[in-house]
């Protein structure tokens, strides 16, 4: 069977597909949602003005309010040409967890294919807190005023943000750990990611105009460069079930009478980061979740606001016809040169490679120290006349729109082929 799906062919299926897909509502459509499914409740109770939410309607409403991707991706890409001899079993043997479906094979019709596809790229874990997570062995075993002590030592760590962690990853010599696995999992998903992406097209053609933002920018941060920050799965983690082990509970205002509860894990490191980039450069959020959501979240992380500068939310975000929402870059008033995005999903910066930042998906892990990787690369990039050439040259990720799949994408990489098969 042809599995040489062209540039005509995908938008159009996409776009058939797109009412299938997990996307998320915009803004206003959740906000119409929310009036309509309270006035089914106070209609249905009578006079009641303030209807108890369920935990199970409660979590419904938090998964329309947050958007997440997860790093489960159990299908292989439909390639072109076929995968070379040597990299088309490119997926770890040893990762059998009990909550993955069984891979697909490639011999299934090309619409099937695309529809686990997309799917795939939105699904949530399915039990996010009983990954396995190797937990604190102690509260505060990884101290926020210890946790950036290697960052004074900035010119001896030859390691590559990232990159190397990839590599190692895919090495034998290295352990089957929690880390490995997230390395190997989205190292498929961010090529999985700029590969869809590479298909779809704005929803309308008009929003890259009608998205423009003009945000304000404080003396302070002339000439310097933007970091924008993706929230969910980046800085925090939202649990959709109080039953899960939070760091904080916040609530959430869904409406003028009604709130819910979410319970938020905060990424180690997160807030301490942004302290430590504040003055030497701009720090921007912007989130695909609902502002009623975020907002809470972002106010808990800078409760002073002295730390974020600006956010935007799901409304600023380009809508594909695949039902993806996009950060387009291009909505900023802020040259492309000197702005940078950090998001775990990796279709989110797929319009502007070299400014996108990948970092592994964040929910619970107390061991995780990825920030430190991260402040790291961001420092090394201070004085740079372009972000887009450090970017390309630390991370090429220009290598990730290879058809041949992330075999292919391994080898160019690293000269290499992967060690686990």
């Amino acid at each position: 069977m042809d599995f040489n799906l062209s540039k005509s062919y995908l938008p159009q299926k996409i776009q058939a597909n797109r009412d299938s897909s997990a996307k998320k509502l915009s803004n206003s459509e959740v906000n119409a949602a929310m009036q309509k499914y309270f006035q089914l409740l106070k209609k249905k109770e009578g006079k009641v003005q303030h209807p108890i939410i369920t935990p199970t309607q409660s979590s419904k409403i938090l998964s329309q309010l947050v958007t997440k991707v997860s790093p489960q991706l159990d299908i292989h890409l439909p390639v072109k040409p076929p995968t070379p001899t040597g990299t088309q079993s490119y997926r770890p043997s040893t990762e059998k967890k009990p909550h993955h479906r069984p891979q697909q094979s490639v011999g299934q019709n090309k619409d099937l294919i695309l529809k686990k596809l997309q799917s795939a790229l939105f699904q949530k874990p399915k039990t996010q807190s009983q990954q396995v997570t190797p937990k604190s062995a102690g509260k505060g075993s990884l101290s926020v005023n210890k946790y950036f002590e290697s960052t004074k030592k900035l010119g001896t760590d030859q390691q590559q943000y990232y990159i190397t962690k990839v590599k190692n990853a895919f090495s034998k010599s290295i352990h089957d750990d929690y880390f490995s696995r997230m390395y190997r999992e989205h190292f498929l998903q961010t090529y999985q990611g700029i590969y869809v992406a590479s298909y779809l097209q704005p929803a309308d053609p008009k929003d890259l105009k009608n998205k423009q933002v003009r945000l304000k920018q404080k003396d302070i941060y002339k000439n310097k460069i933007s970091i924008v920050f993706d929230l969910d799965e980046t800085l925090v983690h939202c649990n959709e079930s109080l039953a899960i082990p939070s760091d904080v509970i916040l609530t959430i205002q869904v409406s003028p009478q009604e709130t819910i509860k979410a319970g938020i894990n905060i990424r180690p490191g997160a807030v301490k980061l942004l302290e430590l980039l504040v003055n030497d450069f701009e720090l921007i959020v912007f989130t695909a979740s609902h502002p009623c959501y975020a907002q809470k979240v972002i106010e808990y992380l800078d409760p002073n606001k002295t730390l974020i500068s600006h956010s935007l939310y799901r409304d600023n975000c380009i809508m594909t016809t695949g039902g993806m929402y996009t950060k387009d870059l291009r909505i900023f008033d802020r040259p492309l040169s000197q702005l940078v995005l950090v998001d775990n999903a990796s279709y989110s910066y797929a319009w502007q490679l070299d400014n996108g930042i990948p970092i592994i998906p964040f929910y619970d892990n107390k061991e995780d120290k990825e920030l430190e990787s991260l402040l790291k690369y961001l420092r090394g990039m201070q004085g740079c006349k372009d972000v887009r050439d450090y970017n390309k040259e630390n991370l090429k990720l220009y290598n990730f729109q290879d058809p041949s799949g992330p075999g292919a994408v391994f080898e160019k990489l690293f000269q290499q082929k992967m060690e686990i098969q």
